[in-house]
Parts: C-alpha cells; structure tokens; sequence
C-alpha cells in the first residue's frame, strides 16, 4: 500500500474512527487562545453515573478468576490512589503513607498484594466485595464535581488489567480537542517526572514554564506535592498533580544535594514547539532538527527545516527524538520518507484479529536529505518517535544515541462507547513492524551507542502494568551492528556540553560512511 504524504491512516491513535465518521483534528480544534479545561472538566461533560463501575463490580463475576479480581481491584485502587489512600484486605481504606509499607508506584506493585492474596487465601478473595470498597469512595472522598472522572478512571483501571493497558475510555470531546491538536498545549507547573532510587525525579524543565522561573533543575527529587508525599503515588497521578486550571499554585518540595527548597508555583499554558532547528557551525558543520511531537503538518515543516540546512551546506544531521511521545502515524511515514525515498517500506502493520491481512505503508515523498544521521533517542522516546528512529536503523540511514526507548508499538482504534456517546473507547487492534520484521512493543529500541545521562528513567510497560502487552513477531531478519569502531567515541572536539548524549551523537556523526548509514 503507497501512501502519499496527504493520506491519513486510519489505525493512528489521532485519527480514530467514531461512529462511522473521521476526528480530523483540524475539524474540530478549539479556538486558538481557548483556556485549557482540566480532565475533571471534560468527564463531567459526559455525564457518566457510577451505574457503569458498579456493573462491572459484582462480586460473583469480581471471584470468578484471578483475572477478574485484579481487576476489580484495580478499579477500586486506581480511584483510591487519587485521593492517597489506599485499601487493604479487610476493605479498609487507609492512608497511603500510614498503613502501607511496599512501593505502591506503579499498578504492577499495587496488585501484587492482591495476587498474593487471592492466590494464598483463595476462600477469603471470594468473599471479598469491592462494591462496598467503592461505595465508601464514593460516599467518603469522591465530590460530586469528580464523580464523572473518577468512575471512568476506575473503568479505565478495570480495562488495564482485563483487556490490556493500552485499551481505554476517553470523553470524545477531550480527544478533538486536546489529543488531536497539531500544537502541544499545556497548562501545567512545567515539569517531567522520571524515576530514580525509587524517587521521583525532575527529568526535564520546559523552558519558559513556571518551574523555570522558580529555578527548579533536572536532578531534584520531588517529596510533596501541595502537602501530600508523592512516594506511595502512581507516576500518572504525579503527573497529573503538577498540570491543573490556568493561573492555579501548586506547592512543591524537593530536595537537592541533601538541601529542602519549597516553591510555589502559578500553573501557566505552555506551547511546545513542534519542531525546532539549529545549524552548529565548525570544520563540519551539522544541523540539530528537534521534533517534539508527530503531529499534523510535522512532514511539511520538516520539509521546510531540511530546505534551511541544505541551504547551509552542513555536512550531517542530529534527529533528536529524545521525549517525543510519537502521534500521527502517517507523518513518520512521510518524515521518514525524506530520508530514504518514498519507495521504501516504512513500517507494516499486523491485526489481532487473524482474519486481517498485514498492511505495508511507505512514506511516499522523495528523499530531500542524504546526509550522515545521528538519531538522538531516550526512554521518553515512543509509538511513532521509535517507528521513525528503528526505520531509519534498519534502512541503513542511521545510527541511534541515546538511551532504550519506551516500547509502544502497539495501535488502537477507537469508537464511539456504546454505553456513552459522549465516551470513545480506544481499543487494541494489532502491532506496528519495523521494516526487520520487530516490533518495539515492550522491548523498545536499544541504541548503537549508549549514552545515559543521569540514570532517571521512566517506567517502561514492563515495569508498570501486571499484564503487559507483548507482540508477537515472525520473520526477523538480522541486523548489522553499526558500531564496529570504538575509536570514533573517544574522539573530543574540546567543547563543552552539558547535553551528554548531544555532544556523543556529534562526535560519532563523522566517524565513516557505515557508522552515519549512508548508502
């Protein structure tokens, strides 16, 4: 199948098919200048009753198998976890940080007591109700202004556990308006969370933010948010502590070099570039092309960016790809195109469902540069970001820097939710392949070279979900190994960067033909 760069495919997470009808994203945007809305704002929007969660809470189906019950479970954590509390099993809600003794961080730590228990006191999980666990929830912490958002995370953890942790419910109306967008808008305190020593780590601070203003730094370890310990906390709700309305505080204490430092931050909308370009000049000049996002129009701006650094006769590119959280599909397919030729397979995809064929997709634009490429990539790397860094490796284009990306390779296609019009419901249909025959889905890409830069990482599906996805995979062909030479690598240009992985990738870039992946 040959796309052009205008075609748009249909099993993208950005373009999900409701009822018959497309979300174009451009369609149905806000206007530009609208205030962001919260998640509680959009779920309540949906009108959504308890009468959904509760159906799903019956305790014979909740005891029919292991899996059925972490389920439940879930349901009722993932709900607790947000007001941090927790639930033990007498069906005690007690707080987080006084009744709890294990790492409750991720859903895989939080169930493992639960398996536990359903496992060695199989009579007594049976028995257990997580109906009357909710009903306190509901009665004892949920206001009435959450109640939309809290049953439909609590189906959100039931799914998690049951189906896969990629299948999920969404309010239609925050997907075209947030999900879909071209732009990044964010309205948040400017921070992103990664893990370290069983911390939580500032991995980076977005520049212009109110966190740049306050001086907080990557490297700070984050103790409270408003008060509350973020310790026994989920990554997902630490992030979605930091992010809140336009022009709300939010408090932070952190800790750096054995030093307390409270700030109190006004939570401002940010606009992320989708694409940033820097030409470094020297004896060989290179370009630094910064793609944070595949999101519409990304394919043509790139176009645009690769016409400027031709134009300046630089003699090799960094990609950086590093916390791109992938999008549109169809703009890695054109993007990757640039560098290799619209004649080229991109990637394929396989269904699910065996009665499916596999679909091969190419980019479709002619190739604009033929250059040495260094791709930069990290743990934040996903979905699209690791299609595009894995072509471009095994079409011999080029080399990867960095750190093993996140692993999503998985797609969803979405509908609207038969019990709510209001609700899409994102569901799993198969696997994106790299032109090699892998999948990215769980393993990631492991870079040529590995740079890691501080060690905080982010948990990856492995680390985070009880039952993860992992795709299967036929017909691999062996790769090369790029990296023959180590020479190259300990090559210094006497320059001073803080940004290892950046300065390692330019070091490399020159190193021979091979090594860059030029043809």
């Amino acid at each position: 199948m040959l796309l052009s760069s205008r075609q748009f495919f249909l099993a993208s997470l950005s373009v999900a098919v409701l009822g018959g009808s497309l979300l174009w994203a451009r369609h149905h945007q806000k206007p530009t200048g609208a205030p962001v809305k919260s998640a509680d704002s959009y779920w309540a929007e949906t009108g959504l009753e308890s009468a959904a969660l509760e159906d799903l809470l019956d305790s014979q189906t909740c005891s029919s198998s292991e899996r059925y019950f972490l389920a439940c479970a879930n349901a009722v954590v993932a709900v607790a976890n947000r007001y941090n509390v927790t639930i033990d099993q007498q069906g005690n809600i007690v707080p987080a940080k006084d009744g709890i003794s294990q790492d409750l961080s991720t859903e895989k730590k939080q169930l493992a007591v639960w398996k536990q228990f359903f496992n060695e006191h199989t009579s007594e999980a049976t028995k257990f109700s997580f109906m009357n666990v909710w009903e306190k929830l509901e009665s004892k912490y949920i206001p009435s202004s959450q109640k939309s958002l809290m049953v439909g995370m609590g189906l959100n953890g039931f799914i998690s556990v049951f189906r896969d942790p990629h299948t999920y419910l969404m309010p239609v109306a925050m997907f075209k308006e947030v999900v879909s967008r071209a732009d990044s808008r964010l309205t948040t305190a400017g921070v992103q969370v990664g893990r370290l020593n069983g911390n939580y780590v500032i991995r980076k601070v977005l520049s212009g933010s109110a966190a740049d203003r306050a001086g907080l730094k990557r490297g700070d370890i984050i103790l409270e948010i408003d008060g509350k310990s973020v310790h026994p906390l989920l990554q997902a709700r630490v992030a979605e502590m930091l992010k809140g309305e336009e022009g709300s505080k939010v408090s932070l204490l952190v800790s750096r070099d054995g030093e307390t430092i409270r700030k109190k931050l006004q939570r401002t909308e940010i606009v992320v570039p989708t694409l940033t370009t820097q030409v470094i000049d020297g004896i060989k000049p290179i370009a630094v092309i910064g793609l944070n996002k595949f999101a519409k129009g990304s394919c043509d701006r790139m176009k645009e960016a690769l016409e400027t650094v031709n134009k300046a006769h630089v003699r090799g590119l960094l990609f950086d790809l590093r916390d791109n959280p992938g999008g549109q599909m169809e703009e890695a397919a054109c993007i990757t195109s640039l560098f290799v030729g619209g004649d080229k397979k991109v990637f394929d995809i396989r269904y699910l469902d065996p009665s499916k064929k596999a679909e091969e997709y190419f980019g479709g634009e002619p190739k604009v540069f033929d250059k040495p490429i260094a791709v930069l990539i990290n743990a934040g790397s996903a979905s699209a970001a690791e299609i595009v860094a894995g072509a471009l490796r095994d079409l011999n284009r080029a080399v990867l820097v960095g750190e093993r990306t996140f692993g999503k390779g998985s797609f969803q296609e979405g509908e609207y939710w038969t019990q709510n019009k209001k609700i899409a419901l994102f569901e799993t249909k198969g696997f994106y392949y790299l032109p090699s025959g892998r999948s990215t889905q769980m393993k990631g890409l492991e870079p040529d070279v590995a740079v890691n830069f501080d060690q905080i990482s982010v948990d990856r599906e492995e680390d985070q979900f009880i039952n993860p996805l992992m795709a299967p995979e036929r017909h691999v062909r062996s790769l090369k190994n790029l990296i023959s030479s180590k020479e190259c690598l300990d090559t210094e240009d006497g320059a001073s960067n803080e940004d290892v992985q950046l300065k390692r990738a330019r070091q490399i870039l020159f190193c021979s033909k091979a090594i860059a992946g030029v043809n």
